[in-house]
Protein backbone atom coordinates (compact mmCIF):
# COMPACT_ATOMS: atom_id res chain seq x y z
CA UNK A 1 0.00 0.00 0.00
CA UNK A 2 1.02 3.62 -0.41
CA UNK A 3 -0.09 6.96 1.00
CA UNK A 4 -2.28 7.75 -2.01
CA UNK A 5 -4.21 4.50 -1.55
CA UNK A 6 -4.79 5.40 2.09
CA UNK A 7 -5.93 8.90 1.14
CA UNK A 8 -8.38 7.46 -1.38
CA UNK A 9 -9.69 4.99 1.20
CA UNK A 10 -10.25 7.84 3.66
CA UNK A 11 -12.10 9.88 1.04
CA UNK A 12 -14.35 6.93 0.23
CA UNK A 13 -14.93 6.30 3.95
CA UNK A 14 -16.30 9.85 4.20
CA UNK A 15 -18.42 9.83 1.02
CA UNK A 16 -19.49 6.15 1.09
CA UNK A 17 -20.15 6.42 -2.64
CA UNK A 18 -17.74 5.00 -5.23
CA UNK A 19 -18.77 7.07 -8.25
CA UNK A 20 -18.83 10.38 -6.34
CA UNK A 21 -15.50 9.66 -4.62
CA UNK A 22 -13.83 8.66 -7.90
CA UNK A 23 -15.02 11.88 -9.49
CA UNK A 24 -13.67 13.96 -6.59
CA UNK A 25 -10.20 12.40 -6.74
CA UNK A 26 -10.07 12.38 -10.56
CA UNK A 27 -9.83 8.64 -11.23
CA UNK A 28 -12.30 6.19 -12.75
CA UNK A 29 -14.72 4.27 -10.56
CA UNK A 30 -13.19 0.97 -11.69
CA UNK A 31 -9.69 2.21 -10.72
CA UNK A 32 -10.94 3.16 -7.26
CA UNK A 33 -12.62 -0.22 -6.86
CA UNK A 34 -9.36 -1.97 -7.82
CA UNK A 35 -7.41 0.13 -5.29
CA UNK A 36 -9.79 -0.76 -2.48
CA UNK A 37 -9.78 -4.45 -3.44
CA UNK A 38 -5.96 -4.47 -3.53
CA UNK A 39 -5.86 -2.78 -0.13
CA UNK A 40 -8.28 -5.32 1.35
CA UNK A 41 -6.30 -8.23 -0.06
CA UNK A 42 -3.02 -6.83 1.28
CA UNK A 43 -4.50 -6.29 4.75
CA UNK A 44 -6.49 -9.52 4.73
CA UNK A 45 -9.66 -7.78 5.91
CA UNK A 46 -12.82 -6.40 4.35
CA UNK A 47 -13.05 -2.61 4.63
CA UNK A 48 -16.47 -1.95 3.11
CA UNK A 49 -19.80 -3.74 2.92
CA UNK A 50 -21.28 -3.18 -0.53
CA UNK A 51 -24.60 -3.82 -2.20
CA UNK A 52 -26.42 -2.18 -5.09
CA UNK A 53 -27.81 0.56 -2.87
CA UNK A 54 -25.37 1.14 -0.02
CA UNK A 55 -21.70 1.26 0.90
CA UNK A 56 -20.74 1.21 4.56
CA UNK A 57 -17.62 0.61 6.58
CA UNK A 58 -16.92 -2.69 8.30
CA UNK A 59 -15.66 -2.64 11.91
CA UNK A 60 -12.12 -3.02 10.51
CA UNK A 61 -12.78 -0.15 8.11
CA UNK A 62 -14.02 2.09 10.95
CA UNK A 63 -10.90 1.29 12.99
CA UNK A 64 -8.52 2.06 10.11
CA UNK A 65 -10.40 5.23 9.19
CA UNK A 66 -9.86 6.60 12.70
CA UNK A 67 -6.21 5.51 12.92
CA UNK A 68 -5.16 6.51 9.42
CA UNK A 69 -6.89 9.90 9.67
CA UNK A 70 -4.80 10.73 12.74
CA UNK A 71 -1.59 9.39 11.20
CA UNK A 72 -2.05 11.33 7.96
CA UNK A 73 -2.74 14.54 9.86
CA UNK A 74 0.49 14.00 11.79
CA UNK A 75 2.33 13.22 8.56
CA UNK A 76 1.05 16.41 6.95
CA UNK A 77 2.28 18.42 9.93
CA UNK A 78 5.69 16.72 9.65
CA UNK A 79 5.89 17.64 5.96
CA UNK A 80 4.94 21.27 6.67
CA UNK A 81 7.52 21.43 9.48
CA UNK A 82 10.21 19.95 7.22
CA UNK A 83 9.52 22.63 4.60
CA UNK A 84 9.85 25.34 7.26
CA UNK A 85 13.17 23.87 8.39
CA UNK A 86 14.37 23.90 4.80
CA UNK A 87 13.48 27.58 4.50
CA UNK A 88 15.00 28.44 7.90
CA UNK A 89 11.57 29.44 9.23
CA UNK A 90 11.84 27.07 12.16
CA UNK A 91 14.58 25.35 14.11
CA UNK A 92 16.49 25.48 17.38
CA UNK A 93 19.48 27.84 17.70
CA UNK A 94 21.92 28.12 20.60
CA UNK A 95 23.64 31.49 21.02
CA UNK A 96 26.58 32.35 23.28
CA UNK A 97 26.84 36.02 24.19
CA UNK A 98 28.72 38.34 26.55
CA UNK A 99 26.83 39.95 29.40
CA UNK A 100 27.46 43.38 27.87
CA UNK A 101 24.81 42.94 25.14
CA UNK A 102 22.13 41.39 27.36
CA UNK A 103 20.18 44.65 27.59
CA UNK A 104 21.12 46.26 24.28
CA UNK A 105 21.79 44.46 21.00
CA UNK A 106 20.61 41.01 22.09
CA UNK A 107 16.97 41.91 22.88
CA UNK A 108 16.77 43.83 19.60
CA UNK A 109 18.09 40.81 17.70
CA UNK A 110 15.64 38.43 19.37
CA UNK A 111 12.73 40.79 18.70
CA UNK A 112 13.56 40.81 14.99
CA UNK A 113 13.89 37.02 14.91
CA UNK A 114 10.53 36.63 16.67
CA UNK A 115 8.92 38.95 14.13
CA UNK A 116 10.45 37.37 11.02
CA UNK A 117 10.79 33.73 12.10
CA UNK A 118 8.41 32.99 15.00
CA UNK A 119 9.04 29.25 14.55
CA UNK A 120 12.70 29.53 15.63
CA UNK A 121 13.45 28.77 19.28
CA UNK A 122 16.64 30.08 20.88
CA UNK A 123 18.77 29.09 23.88
CA UNK A 124 21.02 31.81 25.35
CA UNK A 125 24.30 30.89 27.03
CA UNK A 126 27.14 32.84 28.63
CA UNK A 127 30.61 31.33 28.39
CA UNK A 128 34.15 32.64 28.55
CA UNK A 129 35.77 33.11 25.13
CA UNK A 130 37.70 29.86 24.83
CA UNK A 131 34.70 27.80 25.94
CA UNK A 132 32.49 29.61 23.42
CA UNK A 133 34.86 28.75 20.57
CA UNK A 134 35.26 25.14 21.65
CA UNK A 135 31.52 24.64 22.01
CA UNK A 136 31.08 25.90 18.44
CA UNK A 137 33.51 23.25 17.21
CA UNK A 138 31.72 20.59 19.26
CA UNK A 139 28.30 21.63 17.89
CA UNK A 140 27.13 22.61 21.38
CA UNK A 141 26.15 26.08 20.16
CA UNK A 142 25.51 27.63 16.76
CA UNK A 143 26.47 31.31 17.08
CA UNK A 144 28.83 33.08 19.46
CA UNK A 145 29.14 36.80 20.13
CA UNK A 146 32.63 37.56 21.43
CA UNK A 147 34.98 40.48 21.94
CA UNK A 148 37.64 39.00 19.70
CA UNK A 149 37.85 37.47 16.25
CA UNK A 150 38.20 33.70 16.12
CA UNK A 151 41.56 32.38 14.94
CA UNK A 152 40.34 28.81 14.53
CA UNK A 153 40.43 27.56 10.91
CA UNK A 154 36.95 26.00 11.06
CA UNK A 155 35.26 29.10 12.52
CA UNK A 156 34.18 32.23 10.64
CA UNK A 157 33.94 35.60 12.37
CA UNK A 158 32.45 38.93 11.37
CA UNK A 159 32.80 42.33 13.01
CA UNK A 160 29.40 43.52 14.22
CA UNK A 161 30.14 46.76 16.04
CA UNK A 162 32.72 48.80 17.86
CA UNK A 163 31.51 50.30 21.13
CA UNK A 164 33.06 52.85 23.49
CA UNK A 165 34.12 51.73 26.92
CA UNK A 166 33.61 53.59 30.15
CA UNK A 167 34.82 53.74 33.70
CA UNK A 168 31.94 52.59 35.88
CA UNK A 169 31.97 54.09 39.36
CA UNK A 170 29.61 54.19 42.36
CA UNK A 171 27.06 57.00 42.22
CA UNK A 172 28.67 58.70 45.22
CA UNK A 173 32.15 58.60 43.66
CA UNK A 174 34.21 61.79 43.48
CA UNK A 175 34.54 61.43 39.68
CA UNK A 176 31.78 63.56 38.15
CA UNK A 177 32.83 63.86 34.51
CA UNK A 178 35.36 62.21 32.20
CA UNK A 179 37.68 65.17 32.85
CA UNK A 180 38.18 63.86 36.38
CA UNK A 181 39.87 60.76 34.99
CA UNK A 182 43.62 61.34 35.01
CA UNK A 183 46.73 59.27 35.54
CA UNK A 184 46.98 60.45 39.11
CA UNK A 185 43.30 60.01 40.03
CA UNK A 186 43.07 56.54 38.46
CA UNK A 187 46.15 55.33 40.31
CA UNK A 188 44.27 55.84 43.59
CA UNK A 189 41.28 53.68 42.64
CA UNK A 190 40.37 50.17 43.78
CA UNK A 191 39.65 48.27 40.55
CA UNK A 192 37.51 45.25 39.76
CA UNK A 193 39.39 43.51 36.94
CA UNK A 194 38.77 40.77 34.38
CA UNK A 195 40.27 37.43 35.33
CA UNK A 196 43.82 37.14 33.95
CA UNK A 197 43.59 34.78 31.00
CA UNK A 198 46.10 34.30 28.21
CA UNK A 199 43.25 33.78 25.72
CA UNK A 200 41.03 36.66 26.83
CA UNK A 201 41.25 39.64 24.51
CA UNK A 202 39.29 41.91 26.86
CA UNK A 203 41.74 41.28 29.70
CA UNK A 204 44.65 42.47 27.54
CA UNK A 205 42.53 45.32 26.21
CA UNK A 206 42.02 46.61 29.76
CA UNK A 207 45.73 46.20 30.46
CA UNK A 208 46.51 48.40 27.43
CA UNK A 209 44.26 51.10 28.88
CA UNK A 210 46.22 50.97 32.12
CA UNK A 211 49.46 51.32 30.14
CA UNK A 212 48.01 54.38 28.44
CA UNK A 213 47.30 55.95 31.81
CA UNK A 214 50.66 54.69 33.12
CA UNK A 215 49.22 53.02 36.20
CA UNK A 216 49.43 49.63 37.89
CA UNK A 217 45.92 48.97 39.15
CA UNK A 218 45.14 47.68 42.61
CA UNK A 219 42.42 45.03 42.63
CA UNK A 220 40.70 42.90 45.26
CA UNK A 221 38.01 41.43 43.04
CA UNK A 222 38.23 39.75 39.62
CA UNK A 223 35.31 38.67 37.43
CA UNK A 224 34.51 38.07 33.76
CA UNK A 225 30.78 38.63 34.28
CA UNK A 226 29.66 42.22 33.98
CA UNK A 227 26.48 41.84 36.05
CA UNK A 228 28.57 40.70 39.01
CA UNK A 229 30.98 43.59 38.50
CA UNK A 230 28.13 46.12 38.42
CA UNK A 231 26.75 44.69 41.64
CA UNK A 232 30.12 45.19 43.36
CA UNK A 233 30.41 48.74 42.04
CA UNK A 234 26.93 49.64 43.29
CA UNK A 235 28.02 48.60 46.79
CA UNK A 236 31.07 50.85 46.60
CA UNK A 237 33.55 47.98 46.36
CA UNK A 238 35.50 49.35 43.42
CA UNK A 239 35.45 50.77 39.90
CA UNK A 240 35.75 48.94 36.57
CA UNK A 241 36.35 49.44 32.86
CA UNK A 242 33.49 47.93 30.87
CA UNK A 243 31.77 48.36 27.49
CA UNK A 244 29.43 51.34 27.76
CA UNK A 245 26.49 49.12 26.75
CA UNK A 246 26.37 48.00 30.39
CA UNK A 247 24.51 51.25 31.15
CA UNK A 248 21.44 49.52 29.67
CA UNK A 249 21.44 47.05 32.57
CA UNK A 250 19.88 49.78 34.69
CA UNK A 251 21.85 48.82 37.80
CA UNK A 252 21.07 51.43 40.49
CA UNK A 253 23.83 53.28 42.30
CA UNK A 254 26.37 53.50 39.47
CA UNK A 255 27.56 56.01 36.89
CA UNK A 256 29.48 55.54 33.62
CA UNK A 257 32.18 57.97 32.52
CA UNK A 258 33.26 57.47 28.92
CA UNK A 259 36.98 57.12 28.17
CA UNK A 260 38.65 57.38 24.71
CA UNK A 261 38.74 53.67 23.91
CA UNK A 262 36.43 51.24 22.12
CA UNK A 263 36.02 47.47 22.01
CA UNK A 264 34.91 45.31 19.09
CA UNK A 265 32.06 42.80 19.00
CA UNK A 266 32.18 39.81 16.63
CA UNK A 267 29.78 37.04 15.73
CA UNK A 268 31.29 33.61 15.04
CA UNK A 269 29.85 30.47 13.47
CA UNK A 270 31.04 27.19 11.97
CA UNK A 271 32.24 27.53 8.38
CA UNK A 272 30.52 24.27 7.40
CA UNK A 273 27.17 25.22 8.95
CA UNK A 274 24.54 25.33 6.21
CA UNK A 275 21.55 25.46 8.53
CA UNK A 276 18.97 27.77 6.88
CA UNK A 277 17.92 29.03 10.32
CA UNK A 278 21.50 30.00 11.21
CA UNK A 279 21.95 31.72 7.83
CA UNK A 280 18.71 33.65 8.36
CA UNK A 281 19.92 34.83 11.77
CA UNK A 282 23.24 35.92 10.28
CA UNK A 283 21.33 38.04 7.76
CA UNK A 284 19.39 39.72 10.56
CA UNK A 285 22.61 40.30 12.51
CA UNK A 286 24.26 41.88 9.45
CA UNK A 287 21.26 44.16 8.96
CA UNK A 288 21.27 45.05 12.65
CA UNK A 289 24.98 45.88 12.46
CA UNK A 290 24.42 48.13 9.44
CA UNK A 291 21.54 49.90 11.18
CA UNK A 292 23.70 50.64 14.23
CA UNK A 293 26.52 51.97 12.04
CA UNK A 294 24.15 54.35 10.24
CA UNK A 295 22.49 55.62 13.42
Amino acid sequence: MDIQQIRNFLKLSEELHFWRTANMINITQSALSRQIKTLEEELGVSLFERNKRNVKLTPSGIFLKNKWSTLLNDLNEVHVFAKKIGKGETGHIRIVHPDSISFSMLPELLARVAESYPGITIDLLQLVYEDAQQSLLEYKNDLAFTRQVSKLPDISSKLISSLPVALFVPKSHSFVTSDDITNTSLAKQQFILPIANARSNFYFFVQEIFKFYQIKPVATYHSDFGSSVLGLISRGLGVAILPISFVHHGTPGIRALEIPFSTDLYVSWRKDDRSPAVLNLLEIIADLSLTHQES
